[in-house]
């Protein structure tokens, strides 16, 4: 009796599973190895992504010694389009298991591949990352011995602070463990004199906390009415957004019993009344009178802004995230694929999704839920909440359901993507350049616009042109370059899944182990990614690729002799 071996590409990895050819009904479908390598690559550029975020200066659980702009533009290149391209692949996948396992097979196989890993992942993967975080945040060697000048901070003590700057024990642009910089804990506590003298020192009055806000934010908050009149004389944007979108002028309207608790965590109490007249003032200074100086609605306020953090905010996931989102969009394909069979479907136009007109539709409808994302961040928000940010998911959901849409186009031909000689040099050193610059001034090569309307849009569309434009040219160069079956890109397919859901906790290890290392930061980073990568191969090899582990991320393997 014949028996066949059907290798089917799966999340995470490929499934190999013995079929008997006399039993068997399911089709045929060619595997695609080239898109197999690509998810793989996908999957590793996170490990370079998170090993780049200690030498960006950019919030992150460990600041290495050696930060440069450069790994902000890493990042960001790398942002704006891996998570877009693995939910595309994604999709396809998904679609691909459909129609080779019906309904529910997929649903079967999904819960086994993705829904029991990010369980088992919140018990303990999750655990280890808190664990690690907490231990690589305290101060390094160099940020204990300036414990004492950040304790002068605290105390209002501008002279031991401004003799610390000018004997460089602390720099002007120094951050606290908790990611506030020098100025914004000077104007939170209210030590004008200080903000006045790190001023004069040239603390930069844009710099951003961990929350992307400013020490203006900060000024705003809490009434300081003086100290926010000498940062707007210094230059500070009065317009800048923070992590959550809201600029200095929306700060304004929080109600004093939640700006109180949140004071009061941080050892500040406020009066009521001092707090609501500094408030007015800055209101004055902004020019704007949308301020409310009464808590009419504040508790009812409060309390959403309180579940909306519990529900959205609080770090469940951590970088498991992507797996919570696979099981929602993977319900909603369960709709989809329902109603195509019904309706009878099976495939739409090709040029739709085939050729470029398909960017016709693709962009415009990517650009609405980044409409309602950060706009000072290049790329999609982060979603690492219990609930999935809504704006966040149903980005996700157009690059998975155009996935599925490719998968029944059959696109043995290549024609998508096929022009990637000119489509990545385009994405790479024209869209991504000009976008990144109207978001963070990163190049200083595109003025921003009078109407932040206009900029903020001329930006979305960029980024999702960037998003879609590297997703297809990755698609291009992968067809011309993997399509054919290799062992070695087959390991590597199989052992992605398990890097990448392992790797965070030893990057923040290894990140912490050298960030006070003179080394140059490419040849630490570097060495991150070759560390953490060959640690985690071992244990994949030894420990992974043949025990019930292995199994459920990537299903059976036989040894090989």
């Amino acid at each position: 009796m014949e028996t066949i071996v059907s290798e089917r590409p799966l999340e995470g990895g490929s499934e190999t599973a013995t079929l008997n050819a006399t039993e068997s009904v399911q089709p045929t479908i060619d595997r695609r190895h080239d898109l197999d390598a690509l998810r793989a690559i996908a999957m590793l550029l996170g490990i370079v992504l998170h090993a780049a975020l200690s030498f960006a200066p950019i919030p992150w659980t460990v600041n290495d010694s050696q930060q440069s702009e450069v790994y902000s533009v890493l990042f960001a290149a790398i942002h704006g389009f891996r998570m877009p391209l693995f939910f595309m692949l994604s999709g396809f996948f998904t679609a691909m298991l459909w129609r080779k396992r019906g309904l529910g097979g997929l649903i079967k196989q999904r819960l086994k591949r993705i829904a029991l890993p990010l369980g088992i992942g919140c018990l303990t993967i999750v655990p280890a990352m808190w664990a690690v975080s907490y231990f690589v945040s305290r101060p390094s060697a160099a940020g204990a011995e300036n414990a004492v000048v950040w304790e002068a901070v605290v105390a209002g003590d501008t002279q031991r602070v401004r003799t610390a700057i000018g004997a460089d024990e602390i720099d002007a642009q120094a951050v606290s463990p908790d990611g506030a910089s020098l100025l914004t804990v000077a104007v939170f506590l209210g030590h004008t004199e200080m903000v006045e003298m790190l001023l004069d020192e040239g603390a930069d009055v844009q710099q951003r906390n961990g929350d992307q806000g400013t020490a203006l934010h900060s000024a705003a908050f809490i009434g300081r009415a003086e100290e926010a009149a000498m940062l707007l004389r210094a230059g500070a944007d009065a317009d800048a957004m923070d992590a959550r979108g809201q600029t200095p002028k929306d700060l304004l309207k929080i109600d004093f019993g939640t700006t109180n608790f949140i004071a009061t965590s941080f050892g500040l109490s406020l009066d009521e009344a001092a707090l609501k007249a500094g408030r007015a003032k800055i209101a004055k200074q902004l020019g704007t009178e949308d301020y409310l100086g009464s808590d009419s609605g504040g508790s009812e306020n409060s309390a959403w802004q309180m579940l909306e953090g519990l529900l959205f905010q609080m770090p469940v996931f951590m970088h498991l995230w992507f797996l919570w989102f696979l099981c929602w969009l993977v319900a909603a394909f369960v709709v989809y694929a329902s109603l195509a069979d019904v309706l009878k479907v099976r495939k739409v136009p090709a040029f739709l999704v085939s050729s470029p007109a398909s960017l016709l539709w693709l962009i415009p409808l990517t650009m609405v839920p980044f409409a309602f994302m950060n706009p000072a961040i290049f790329g999609p928000d982060p979603s690492i909440g219990l609930l999935p940010i809504p704006s966040v998911l149903v980005f996700y959901a157009v690059f998975f359901f155009f996935g599925a849409l490719y998968f029944d186009m059959d696109d043995h031909e290549g024609r998508l993507g096929r022009g990637w000689l000119i489509i990545l040099p385009i994405a790479l050193l024209v869209v991504f350049p000009i976008g990144l610059d109207l978001v963070s001034g990163s190049f200083g090569i595109v003025p921003q616009l009078n109407d932040p309307a206009l900029n903020s849009l001329a930006a979305n569309f960029l980024q999702a042109l960037f998003a879609w434009l590297m997703t297809f040219g990755s698609i291009g160069v992968c067809r011309r370059l993997l399509s054919r079956e290799s062992k070695t890109m087959r390991y590597i397919s199989d052992s992605s899944y398990w890097l990448y859901l392992i790797h965070l906790p030893l990057v923040l290890l290894a990140q912490w182990y050298v960030r006070d290392l003179s080394a140059p930061a490419i040849v630490k980073l570097v060495a991150i990614c070759i560390v953490v990568s060959a640690v985690l191969l071992v244990t994949y090899q030894y420990a992974v690729r043949y025990t019930v582990i292995g199994r459920t991320l990537n299903g059976p393997r036989a040894r090989t002799t």
